[in-house]
């Protein structure tokens, strides 16, 4: 059986490779190769992804942290020496929430973020085929994720119904879709922000382009988008009457939460807008806003 089981991974292509292992509830270390290069490596317990790392990202998970502004430069290096002299017997990310810099919540949305860009980067590339090593994991149940979670399902998978739920911090009741638009790389990075509920990339027109929303939110894009548009069109005539031209930059922060839209240019009608609960900071939230938008734009003049 358990012969059987490996047949069904390794040596596969890395995407049926990996979702073979997903479906018979795999535990152990798959090492992605291309050639006799390894690229890549994905830790599973039960068949949920617990770690993943590619050789074709630009950064490590603490690189990542410190870029986000989640963790300060400084307080990050003492974290990564005691790491270091530990051997390496516990995680970066529980000595970060022992020390108080992240919240649990929070590590586990840059967690998610990181192993979605690892298992992105390497599932369309067919020269890489996954390579099994079986065996219980220790790992923290808490920051398991499904496959679905960490990389965009099909649309066969993605049609179950999800119920009804509140976003908290904006009072809007809403679903989320069974046909989401797409989640670019981008926006994946975006949830790690502090507070971070939704994002999404649209037009004035009504088009929505891309979108992401949080683990435990609901959001129907159907049903924010509308509200969003009214509050970019109002602020925008305001603008004009005032003499200051295009609106490029809109916030507004109400009791609970924080909601951001970055006009793509002065010669697009495209935005780019992000939601966040109470524990949201414009500064961060912006920079990393700003920093992105060339992607943005460039998905936006494909549509």
């Amino acid at each position: 059986m358990v012969d059987h089981v490996v047949g069904l991974i390794d040596g596969h292509s890395f995407e049926v490779a990996l979702r073979n292992a997903v479906e018979v509830r795999w535990s152990g270390i798959l090492n992605a190769m291309q050639g006799p290069q390894q690229v890549g490596v994905v830790v599973l317990q039960d068949g949920h992804i617990a770690w993943a790392v590619s050789n074709n990202q630009t950064e490590n998970f603490a690189s990542f942290l410190e870029r986000i502004g989640m963790v300060p430069k400084d307080k990050l290096n003492e974290v990564v020496h005691k790491y270091r002299s530990l051997g390496k017997s516990k995680k970066l990310g529980t000595l970060l929430e022992e020390t108080g810099l992240i919240s649990h919540a929070t590590l586990r949305d840059c967690l998610k973020a990181h192993v979605s860009a690892a298992l992105s980067s390497m599932m369309g590339d067919t020269g890489i085929i996954l390579q099994a090593k079986g065996g219980e994991m220790i790992v923290d149940s808490s920051l398991i994720f499904l496959l679905g979670e960490v990389y965009p399902a099909s649309p066969e998978e993605n049609s179950a119904e999800i119920p009804l739920g509140v976003v908290d911090g904006l009072d809007m009741v809403v679903q989320k879709e069974e046909a989401s638009p797409a989640e670019p790389d981008f926006l994946l990075d975006l949830a790690a922000l502090p507070g971070y509920l939704y994002s999404l990339v649209a037009s004035s027109d009504g088009n929505a382009i891309a979108s992401h929303v949080a683990d435990g939110e609901a959001v129907e894009i159907r049903q924010v988008l509308p509200v969003l548009l009214e509050w970019l069109e109002a602020s925008s005539l305001g603008s004009v009457d005032m003499g200051m031209g295009m609106v490029l930059f809109e916030f507004i922060q109400s009791e609970k939460g924080s909601l951001f839209i970055h006009m793509v240019g002065t010669e697009s009608r495209h935005f780019l807008a992000v939601a966040c609960d109470e524990k949201a900071k414009l500064g961060v939230v912006r920079h990393k806003m700003s920093e992105i938008i060339p992607e943005v734009r460039k998905l936006t003049e494909m549509q």
